[in-house]
């Protein structure tokens, strides 16, 4: 799947710049509503379970956002 760039790529005199992935952007913000929420209400997340929940949540997203 192709994912489009969370922040648009710019050009400049050293070349082209990618933005960070909508992907990664989606993952980075479930990723610390994770983290905050972790050891609290007894619910303890480790860091490869937030990592990997993060893109399972970030995917759903993208999935979602081309079927609508």
């Amino acid at each position: 799947m192709r994912c489009p760039q969370a922040f648009p790529e710019s050009l400049d005199a050293n070349g082209p710049f990618g933005g960070m992935t909508l992907r990664d952007y989606f993952a980075a913000q479930i990723a610390a509503g994770m983290a905050a929420y972790s050891g609290t209400s007894g619910v303890s997340y480790g860091p490869q379970e937030i990592a990997g929940r993060a893109y399972e949540v970030a995917d759903a997203m993208l999935n979602r956002r081309e079927s609508a």
